[in-house]
């Protein structure tokens, strides 16, 4: 705490562990947890249980997870419809090499995956959700959970890019750099935000761990 009279929130990420069915492009696509999946997860949270609330996305590869853990330890659980996944249009429940497969590279242009992952801002899924309508969804979660959970120590299991957007409001890099961590299966990210009378501020603590400290 860097003041004596700060509100305190504090928000743990974790990313959903291995789904069924392997990798490939999710989004929406509602998967559950593999058994892979639920051992990296419940791994990582060991036998701790600080938190005062937990919030999961609706989706059943999180969702579950968080309904079991809370029901464990006695911890609320709440759904937030807007942590879901971006939302990947054409490309959900395609691997990699199918996606590529269906959008090939042209004469000046990379292949669809290629293109995406270079700037996913200029070249974003056919038919699925731009970044910016994402990135307007999640920084109006950020915000209820801010407002609604001050001074709570919070559990939110959700995605990928959804982990990584949650970031971006504290970081505030640019859109188009927004998926910047690779964050594995289970990974754990610490977020501290203090109120205080005279403003406030935000710190990452961790990224990505595998095991919560």
């Amino acid at each position: 705490m860097r003041s004596m009279d700060a509100v305190v929130t504090t928000f743990d990420l974790i990313r959903h562990g291995e789904p069924e069915g392997g990798r490939k492009f999710r989004g929406a696509t509602d998967d559950p947890l593999s058994r892979e999946g639920w051992l990296q997860m419940r791994q990582a949270v060991g036998d701790q249980a600080p938190w005062d609330t937990i919030i999961t996305s609706p989706l059943r590869r999180c969702r579950e997870f968080a309904t079991w853990l809370g029901a464990q330890h006695h911890i609320p659980v709440q759904e937030q419809a807007d942590l879901a996944e971006l939302f990947l249009g054409q490309w959900e429940g395609l691997t990699h090499a199918e996606a590529r497969q269906s959008f090939p590279a042209q004469a000046d242009k990379p292949d669809g995956v290629t293109a995406f992952w270079v700037d996913p801002l200029m070249n974003p899924t056919p038919k699925g959700e731009t970044l910016h309508d994402f990135d307007h969804r999640i920084r109006g979660v950020w915000k209820v959970l801010g407002e609604t959970y001050p001074g709570q120590h919070l559990l939110i299991v959700a995605h990928l890019f959804t982990c990584n957007f949650l970031l971006r409001q504290i970081l505030q890099q640019p859109i188009e750099k927004a998926l910047f961590f690779d964050l594995p299966y289970a990974g754990l990210t610490r977020i501290r935000q203090e109120e205080t009378p005279y403003g406030s501020f935000s710190q990452v603590e961790w990224v990505g761990l595998t095991r919560l400290p």
